[in-house]
Order: structure tokens, then C-alpha cells, then sequence
């Protein structure tokens, strides 16, 4: 296919789930009488100026940017497919039916994926493919299925970069289950790396730009007892041990043993870079929107904690001081409804149900959690895109967010319904055990 037909020319999923070329006869009559004489470079910013003119030809300007971007669009998936396809087990078909929607129509109450990248676009900050490929490679969905299947694409350095010493205990312990001698080492190698490689990072006005692996003088400044190729080589377990997490806590499976010849900085670099200087904005947000998370899931559980004791306080006999150490028994020491029953005055499991009904408490948290975190995530997001682009992205944050917290709080409700061996190790429960302290009888607040 020549270049100047993929301006008219609409890539489209067939029934079989394969794509196929759709030629727009007048789009194409269009852009060869209009267009297509000036400069190939030129072709993207005038066909953009006549969509944004509004005036009659403006339709057909939106048809061919449409058909450019299902091209970028496809060239994602495949890129995707040809890279990781065979050792994650899945191909471009199984990723474009996620992100290739537009079939070409015209029509106000339609938005595919190609016109929603289309209005987020700035051409002063990047070219169309480079924004197209962006947001393709950052789409939800897709992202989401990688998941599934294990891609989790993040470089390590990032990963490191982002983890506290304290979250690399607790997974370590509660999720690999090491020693902990393994324990103290890995904290003791993370806060190393962190001190020095971070520090580097704000002297050299890198720290928002992609976290790139370690030079040697690093590496040996991080552990000067140990060669730099074995200093690396422990960093890198490291990380690989927070990705098995990362991969596991967002719904994806256990991972398989990785070669030591994968390069995580190219699977991440598969996201598809930002241009020049502008910086690992993915990155530097999702940090941000774990924090606003934790932040927001701690207010939210204390506020019910809270409301709840208030109501238990005046039952007779109170209630109250049960409740709270009921909740704490059950998802901070892991006893059983019916075990904990008589530690807090009560004789069956019935009562310890009724008392903490945790369906209710999960209910109460979403109810008080969404509106404050969208607010913060928002708030947060003006940092990383304009104004007016996050208005017209509103809808889909209230969605995606809704969406997370409906998957930690069904992650929460799986774990309490484990019979023997549960911790608190999902975001629900270990926020809770974390908020409920204050709350706990003799405790001053």
C-alpha cells in the first residue's frame, strides 16, 4: 500500500476478526484533487486545518485523518504481536478488535476510538502517527488483556524507582514467602539504588525522562563491596520479583520463568516513547495516581470506620468496640468468623456476620471513595494533558476509575471468602488493617 492511500483508505475489523482495507471513494477523490500535490510532509497539518476550519470539505478532512490513524492503529497491534505474541501467546487479531472500532460513519452520537484520539490531538507537541501510536499503546483495554497475559510493560529501573523499601518487605514476605535475611538484603539493595540512582537522576535533570538501566560508576556506588555484573544482577531479580506482583495485583497470571536475555527496557520502550523531552509522563502518573489511591481508600475506610462506631455506640449493650476488633481479628489476623466470635463477646458465626457485614462496609467504602478519587485523579491529570482535553476524557476517568475500584473491592470480597491461610494481601484489607489502628480500644486518636 502506497503511503498517500492510507489517507483514504479506513483499516477495518471483518467478521472473521482479521482486518480489511475499506477505500472512501470520496475521500480519496478529495484528498488527490487537494492534497495530495503539496509536500508528503505536509499532508497530515493541512488536512487537520480543513477539519478544523469547519468549513464543507471539513468531513472529508475527519474521514482521512481517521483512515491515517486505524493505519497507526493496526501497526501497533502488529509491532505488539511480532514482539511478544509468541512468548505471551496471543496476536495482533486478539488485540484489535480491543482498539480498532471506527467502521466510518458520520454521525453525532458516534465516537470511535480514531476520532477520540483525533480531539486529544496537539500537532504543535507531537506528529499524528507519534500521538495515534501513543494513545494506542496506552489504551485501557489493551493494556488490560496484555495483562492477562502477563505484560506488564514497564521497565525495571521505573519499577525500582517507584517502589518503597517498606511495600518490597511486605511483598516479599507475604507474596515470594523469602527469608528474612532475603528480606532485609533486598530492602537494604533498594534503598542503595533509590539514594543514588534518584539522586542522579534530579543533578542530571533526568528524573522526568525513562528510567534508563544503571551505569557502572552506579553500580559500584550502590554496592562498592560487590562487582558492578553482580550488582545488576540482583537489581534485576529484584525488579522481576515487583513485576510477578505488579502482574498479579492488576488481575494478570503468575509469571513464568523470564530468559535473562528479555530486555524489559525494549518491552516498555513498546509503548511507544513521547517525543523528545517531554518526559516519561506514564510513569511519573501512575506513581501518582497509587498514592492519590492509597490516600483517598485510607479516608474513605476511616469515614465508615468511623460512621459505623458512631451507630454501634449506641446499641445496648454497645457494639462498637466489637466491631472494630472484630474487623481487625478477621482481616488482620485471619481468624474465621467463628473463631473470632468469642473474642468479642458474641456466640456464632451468624452474629459476627451480621455485626461486621462486610458486603455493606465494601458498599460504604466505593460509595465515599469514587467521588474523592476522581476528584484528586483529575486534579492530578492537569499536570500531564490540557484543559480541554480532560474535559472531553471526563466520562471515560469516572468509567476507568469506577472499573479499578470495583475490581480491588471484588479482589477484597474473593479473599475474605478463603477459609485457611488468609493475609491481608489485598489493597482493601491491607489499607484497612493499616487505617483501623486509631479505632482500636485503648488507642488515642
Amino acid at each position: 500500500m502506497n503511503t498517500a492511500s492510507r489517507y483514504w483508505q479506513l483499516v477495518r475489523l471483518s467478521s472473521s476478526g482479521d482486518y480489511q482495507m475499506q477505500v472512501l471513494p470520496q475521500v480519496q477523490t478529495w484528498f488527490q484533487s487537494t492534497i495530495a500535490d503539496a509536500p508528503e510532509t505536509e499532508w497530515p497539518r493541512l488536512i487537520f486545518a480543513t477539519w478544523l476550519s469547519g468549513q464543507a470539505e471539513a468531513q472529508l478532512a475527519q474521514l482521512s485523518l481517521r483512515c491515517f490513524i486505524t493505519y497507526q492503529i493496526q501497526q501497533v497491534c502488529i509491532s505488539l504481536a511480532q514482539r511478544f505474541g509468541q512468548d505471551y501467546k496471543f496476536t495482533d487479531s486478539d488485540l484489535l478488535y480491543l482498539v480498532l472500532d471506527d467502521d466510518g460513519r458520520l454521525a453525532a452520537d458516534y465516537c470511535p476510538f480514531t476520532l477520540e484520539i483525533l480531539e486529544t490531538y496537539d500537532p504543535t507537541k507531537a506528529a499524528l502517527s507519534t500521538w495515534a501510536s501513543r494513545r494506542t499503546n496506552h489504551h485501557p483495554a489493551l493494556n488490560r488483556v496484555l495483562l492477562e497475559k502477563g505484560l506488564y510493560r514497564v521497565s525495571d529501573w521505573a519499577i525500582l524507582n517507584d517502589t518503597k523499601p517498606e511495600q518490597v518487605q511486605r511483598i516479599l514476605r507475604q507474596y515470594h514467602l523469602c527469608s528474612e535475611y532475603e528480606v532485609t538484603q533486598a530492602a537494604a539493595l533498594l534503598g542503595c539504588y533509590q539514594q543514588i540512582y534518584q539522586r542522579d537522576r534530579i543533578a542530571q535533570r533526568l528524573n522526568r525522562q525513562r528510567c534508563q538501566t544503571p551505569t557502572t560508576e552506579q553500580l559500584r556506588a550502590i554496592a562498592p563491596d560487590l562487582p558492578p555484573k553482580e550488582v545488576l544482577a540482583q537489581l534485576r531479580q529484584l525488579a522481576g520479583q515487583l513485576r510477578q506482583y505488579r502482574v498479579h495485583v492488576r488481575g494478570g497470571p503468575a509469571l513464568a520463568y523470564q530468559s535473562d536475555s528479555l530486555d524489559w527496557e525494549k518491552v516498555a520502550d513498546a509503548q511507544a516513547s513521547p517525543p523528545p523531552d517531554t518526559g516519561d509522563d506514564q510513569d511519573e502518573f501512575l506513581q501518582a495516581y497509587r498514592q492519590a489511591m492509597v490516600q483517598e481508600l485510607d479516608g474513605a475506610i476511616a469515614a465508615v470506620i468511623q460512621a459505623n462506631i458512631d451507630r454501634l455506640r449506641g446499641r445496648k449493650p454497645p457494639q462498637d468496640q466489637a466491631y472494630v476488633q472484630g474487623l481487625h481479628l478477621f482481616h488482620c489476623k485471619g481468624l474465621g468468623m467463628g473463631k473470632l466470635a468469642p473474642d468479642i463477646g458474641l456466640s456464632s458465626q451468624v452474629q459476627v456476620n451480621r455485626l461486621l457485614n462486610l458486603k455493606r462496609l465494601r458498599s460504604d467504602v466505593r460509595h465515599r471513595l469514587l467521588p474523592q478519587l476522581y476528584e484528586t485523579v483529575r486534579r492530578q491529570a492537569l499536570a500531564y494533558v490540557s484543559a480541554d482535553r480532560l474535559k472531553a476524557l471526563d466520562q471515560t476517568l469516572e468509567a476507568l476509575l469506577a472499573e479499578e475500584v470495583d475490581e480491588m473491592l471484588a479482589t477484597a470480597a474473593a479473599e475474605a471468602q478463603q477459609p485457611k491461610g488468609r493475609t491481608a494481601k489485598s489493597l482493601f484489607a491491607h489499607q484497612l488493617c493499616t487505617t483501623i489502628h486509631p479505632f482500636m480500644p485503648g488507642t488515642e486518636s
